[in-house]
């Protein structure tokens, strides 16, 4: 047993002191923001103290409050082995070899979490997470005995375990990222911050210094209360979307579409999608179809067949009246393909048991309807048939049951979402909101305003604004757009992704209010390019790290879906670079070309290849929806 009385070292005393402070200070930076932030209550946990500026070491981006989270979390260290100093030294054996040897494994993965973040490489930093986890586990062994520290030892160890499996199910796609695994997460720093404050006041209070472990307290008070008036001024900086540059006109289709001839690579790349869209042989369609496994995952088959329906829409917007029927039929085939329960069953897992199941437009699945109407869009525009408006279509799960729509039933159910949301979003999967999904629902809805069927522009400009106001500039990197946001628990996941960049930005793009806002996002897109990672994994076997990275990705459709946005936002030079990358895995067989890559990932990665090679040419979808035009050709048989 320890002996209070024992006169204590005195390094001790400055240690606890040190993390005691250290979490008064903590405390009143974050008050000081909830008060100060601009457009109300700040939320930690929604976004981190960003007015404080990043730092660049060696071309990687660092934001201050990365290096403030890692100081508290030594401090923390350092005051848990303060806290528990006099105990090592009645330590023996095994506990004492697992508490030193846990403390060097928890203080270099918390220097390894520091230097490298996670936009530098998810494999490092995870590594450094696991390796300060497992220093962890030994320091709570080695201090294991009845009573209040073994309270503790289950309650961490019941959280942990709970944010491992939560990993764990995440990996095999059983359980969402957001908000389980990061809701965890933050429930394992914040027991584990509880737990170090508790370790060290139990101690102080048994050496009688109680009054000195409270005194930084004060100074914390102090501090709080002089900055206050001075800092607000800082912390007010605004948020929200990048400055606009200078005016660029869009070129208008009219001028471009005859601009550059239709070119061999265009008809190859059109005869493959006629092809690999249409009737195939049992063989075939398992070849080229048999992807995404259940149908969760970014490769599920609804991304391809939408893709390829895009593709085709830009290639026949090019082309003769020859070319536009053959992408009508190829778009028709895209819904045909789109309508198959194989695609859309997926939907009924979410909302089992829901009186409107198996109905998979009903709600929250943004991911589906948005791409759904944006080829009904298409299709009108190039063919002038309006019976999926006054017909419409049946998703049929067996004879008894069946949900029945048309094209105005499937606008209104979408922007019912729209208008009772908090943001104008749209969720999915469910209670996330991304901001590339609800492009595609609003490009949809401005064709059809184009077209002639009502006016949705209010709906619009109430998404387009809040979006912009959350989405841009992530905290910790990745890209220049946010990945997702959970409506439920108002997180916003504070990540990019370069990927998820490029299908954003080149589907805002056509109908944002003011294209100035797209080119300024674009800019800082393309800074934020990994080009040593793409470069060094394009191919026909793509290279990504899944290790708890939200979005692995392989190179050849990531660069594919950049390429496509650099057109759209007039930056040839780079999407050259992007092109490249991606034909390397080009081949031409038959009379048509495309992407040779995994095969999870072929098609997709094709389609939006061939958007970027219409666009190298004159294309834009922005004159597209400007122009409204009816083609009016018919699908050739």
């Amino acid at each position: 047993m320890n002996d209070p009385t024992r006169p204590q070292p005195r390094c001790f005393g400055l240690l606890l002191n040190a993390v005691i402070c250290f979490g008064g200070l903590a405390f009143a930076a974050f008050t000081l923001a909830a008060l100060s932030w601009p457009g109300g209550g700040y939320n930690p946990l929604t976004r981190m103290l960003s007015a404080l500026g990043r730092t660049t070491v060696r071309g990687v981006e660092r934001p201050w409050c990365h290096f403030l989270f890692m100081a508290a979390m030594i401090f923390a260290a350092l005051g848990v082995v303060a806290a528990f100093a006099p105990d090592l030294r009645q330590m023996c054996g095994w506990r004492r070899c697992a508490a030193r040897w846990g403390l060097v494994l928890n203080v270099v993965g918390l220097v390894t979490i520091a230097l490298v973040p996670e936009n530098t490489t998810m494999i490092g930093h995870n590594a450094g997470c696991w390796i300060a986890t497992l220093g962890g586990i030994l320091l709570l062994a080695a201090h294991d005995k009845p009573g209040r520290d073994r309270i503790w030892t289950r309650i961490l160890a019941a959280v942990a375990a709970a944010f491992g499996t939560a990993v764990a199910l995440h990996a095999i796609h059983v359980a969402p990222f957001v908000p389980w695994v990061t809701s965890l997460q933050k429930a394992v720093i914040v027991v584990f911050a509880i737990w170090t404050l508790d370790c060290a006041l139990s101690r102080a209070r048994s050496y009688g210094k109680v009054r000195d472990a409270m005194r930084p307290y004060t100074w914390a008070l102090l501090t709080f209360l002089l900055v206050l008036v001075g800092f607000r001024a800082i912390l007010s900086v605004p948020g929200g979307p990048p400055k606009l540059p200078p005016d660029t006109a869009a070129p208008r289709f009219t001028e471009n579409m005859a601009a550059v001839p239709f070119s061999d690579d265009e008809r190859a790349a059109l005869a493959w999608l006629d092809h690999v869209t249409g009737p195939l042989s049992p063989e075939e369609e398992r070849d080229w179809w048999d992807v995404g496994g259940h149908q969760f995952g970014l490769a599920s088959k609804r991304y391809h067949i939408a893709f390829c329906g895009y593709a085709a829409a830009a290639l026949g917007a090019r082309g003769g009246e020859e070319e536009r029927a053959v992408a009508a039929r190829i778009i028709e085939n895209c819904i045909a393909r789109y309508l198959r329960r194989e695609v859309w069953a997926y939907a009924r897992s979410y909302w089992r048991l829901q009186p409107w199941e198996p109905d998979p437009c009903h709600r929250e699945n943004v991911m589906y309807t948005g791409h759904l109407l944006q080829l009904l869009a298409l299709y009108e525009t190039f063919t002038g048939d309006t019976r999926y408006w006054t017909e419409g279509w049946e998703f049929v799960w067996s004879e008894r049951r069946f949900a029945s729509y048309t094209v105005g039933k499937l606008i209104n159910v979408t922007v019912k979402q729209m208008r009772d949301g908090p943001t104008g979003g749209v969720t999915c999967e469910p209670g996330l909101t991304f901001f590339p999904c609800n492009n595609h629902p609003h490009f949809a809805l401005a064709l059809f305003s184009r077209l002639g069927h009502g006016n949705w522009s209010r709906d619009a400009h109430r998404w387009e604004r809040w979006a912009l106001e959350h989405y841009a500039r992530p905290l910790f990197g990745g890209g220049a757009l946010n990945l997702v946001y959970h409506a439920r628990s108002n997180l916003m996941f504070p990540r990019g992704h370069n990927g998820l960049d490029g299908w954003s930005l080149l589907w805002y793009e056509p109908w944002a209010s003011d294209r100035r806002m797209t080119l300024a996002l674009w800019q800082e897109a393309s800074a934020r390019i990994d080009w040593a990672t793409l470069e060094a994994s394009a191919g026909p076997i793509g290279d990504f790290h899944p290790c708890l990275n939200p979005a692995p990705v392989p190179a050849v459709a990531t660069a594919s879906f950049l390429a496509a946005a650099a057109r759209a936002c007039d930056d040839p030079e780079t999407a050259a670079r992007l092109d490249a990358l991606c034909d390397r895995a080009l081949v031409r067989r038959n009379g048509m070309l495309y992407l040779d890559t995994l095969r999870d990932w072929r098609i997709g990665a094709t389609a939006n290849r061939i958007i970027s090679l219409s666009e190298a040419n004159g294309f834009r979808f922005r004159d597209l929806l400007e122009q409204g035009t009816r083609f009016s050709v018919k699908p050739k048989p």
